[in-house]
């Protein structure tokens, strides 16, 4: 189950203030925001439909021989033609997961149009995948015993086969806790006017955070192992005498390649593999759309309803093995639609007013994925404040 997260978006403007505002020349920002996501238990695939995150193996003779030694011996005692069509049954691994992240973020205004900023999330983890056999294939072959009266042939072979022929760490449970990649970026706002503007947003993304492990079918990587660069472009309207707003912006990301050890498969259907080898990886290029409506109720409170349409390129592996690179290619282009709430209150106007210590904004948003292409289906809920001084 190799998927990954791209959690948070953390920005430095005011609540409330338009997608072209940025902080005031020596305003400085503080962010913290916390994310949590309901239980994963699947994804959108290649066609579009949900499906779980299985492990599927269809056991056969060559699969299970010198995993028990009591299997051995009932397969040596197989014909040919009884030994090809062995088949123990079929498992499979079913998996669901949650993930909460942190993230602390925090920007500068170095003048009245420019913002840095940066940002990291650390991401907590878990992941359960339990074996289940589906189908117990075929009992009494020939006229050998019942394969199904041997001793210790039953989920723990699974988990031998896994860990003693293929050499990954156990199935089951899995928990970790790690940082995750860390964004970096400059806004520059090109054009305000009295109620629209324009802004830029370059930046890059470093690779601080955890990989994804060969060694762990069921893990999940809080970061790519590769620079990204970004371009974001983005503007915002306020009718004249509304309390209305709209905002559209778009980020196209570039993914530098990079070189690891993988695992190098040779199965469409079972794409478990003991074979590792180095591969130069190219991820696919990125492109995001986002729609957003705004509405204030008051000096304090504002809603936001968001749309987002992502897209990324399928990927290039090149290694020892052609077969591998395409396996590992395929279905790995992405597609996903995202619908987001969101409730803000900021207390700028009561520290205009002299009312409050201190310029805060909270927010609170509830999002959901509910549409895509090889791509994870998951809820989540964000809180995040943030402190400008």
């Amino acid at each position: 189950m190799k998927f990954l997260f791209f959690l948070l978006l953390l920005t430095s403007t005011l609540a409330h203030a338009a997608y072209y505002d940025v902080l005031p020349k020596g305003v400085r920002n503080f962010t913290y925001q916390f994310t949590v996501t309901g239980e994963i238990n699947g994804r959108y695939t290649n066609s579009g439909n949900l499906q779980g995150y299985n492990v599927n193996a269809n056991i056969n003779a060559d699969t299970i021989k010198g995993v028990n030694t009591a299997v051995d011996t009932y397969l040596n005692s197989l014909s040919a033609d009884d030994y090809k069509n062995f088949s123990f049954g079929t498992f499979q691994g079913n998996a669901s997961s949650k993930v909460n992240v942190q993230g602390l973020g925090g920007g500068y205004g170095l003048t009245d149009k420019i913002t840095f900023y940066g940002f990291v999330p650390f991401y907590s983890a878990t992941v359960d995948m339990n074996i289940v056999r589906t189908n117990k294939g075929q009992n009494n072959v020939g006229t050998a015993i019942q394969l199904e009266n041997l001793p210790d042939v039953d989920v723990r072979l699974i988990q031998s086969l896994f860990v003693n022929y293929y050499h990954y760490q156990p199935l089951g449970k899995w928990k970790a806790d790690d940082f995750g990649d860390a964004e970096l970026g400059m806004m520059y706002q090109l054009k305000k006017w009295h109620n629209a503007g324009a802004l830029i947003n370059v930046g890059v993304v470093a690779p601080t955070g955890r990989q994804d492990n060969p060694d762990i079918i069921q893990d999940i990587a809080f970061g790519d192992g590769q620079w990204d660069g970004f371009f974001e472009f983005g503007v915002g309207y306020t009718p004249p005498r509304s309390d209305f707003s709209f905002d559209l912006w778009n980020r196209l990301t570039y993914q530098f390649p990079y070189e690891t050890e993988i695992r190098l498969p040779d199965s469409y259907t079972f794409p478990v593999t003991a074979n590792k080898g180095n591969a130069k990886i190219k991820y696919g290029n990125k492109a995001q759309s986002n729609i957003q409506g705004n509405y204030r109720i008051s000096d304090q409170w504002g809603t936001a309803l968001t749309y987002t349409a992502e897209y990324k390129e399928k990927d290039d592996y090149t290694s020892s093995s052609g077969m591998a690179d395409k396996i590992l290619e395929d279905g790995t282009e992405r597609l996903s639609h995202t619908g987001k709430f969101s409730l803000s209150y900021s207390t700028l106007s009561l520290f205009q007013q002299k009312k409050f210590f201190l310029p805060v904004s909270l927010s609170l948003a509830v999002q959901s994925i509910f549409a895509g292409k090889n791509t994870p289906k998951y809820e989540r809920a964000d809180f995040q404040i943030r402190f400008y001084f």
